[in-house]
């Protein structure tokens, strides 16, 4: 009988940890991967290639929010939360998706209001918690950007 125990929970070891999603984790999550998306990050930590560029991120936040239909959702990214006035630095939006069997994530920024011009940018997910989302993505095959997102939960 014990022996049957042991097999059952290597059994069970070995699929839970072969299903896990994301390189980093979690392990488990009772959120789903649209509600863990949604909320206010701040950079915690960014690098391009191996340059720290966390400094020039510290006034920088990103709303992400969570609509089931589109398997995203709407972004806002604040580039400056100090500003003083609306012309300090404007607010960019745009749209959100996961891709790839939703191990990938797309951000599409708009640069104008009119949505002529955008920036795509496709992301691999290293780490998608409730509070902590990590990211990274190769720019022209040569650098790899990553980004550390903290969220608060309070």
């Amino acid at each position: 009988m014990k022996r049957h125990i042991w097999i059952l929970l290597f059994a069970m070891t070995a699929l839970l940890t072969g299903c896990m999603k994301y390189e980093d984790g979690p392990f488990m999550s009772l959120y789903s991967k649209g509600m863990r998306v949604s909320g206010t990050w701040y950079f915690q930590n960014v690098r391009w290639g191996a340059h720290d560029s966390t400094s020039a991120y510290v006034y920088q936040q990103i709303q992400f929010s969570w609509v089931k239909s589109m398997d995203g959702g709407v972004v806002i990214w604040n580039h400056n939360t100090q500003a003083t006035s609306a012309d300090d630095y404007p607010l960019q939006g745009g749209i959100w998706r996961f891709i790839s069997n939703r191990d990938s994530f797309e951000m599409v920024l708009y640069k104008n209001l009119l949505r002529t011009d955008s920036l795509v940018m496709k992301w691999k997910i290293k780490r998608l918690a409730y509070t902590e989302f990590w990211m990274e993505r190769n720019v022209k095959d040569t650098t790899t950007n990553q980004w550390a997102l903290i969220k608060y939960a309070y």
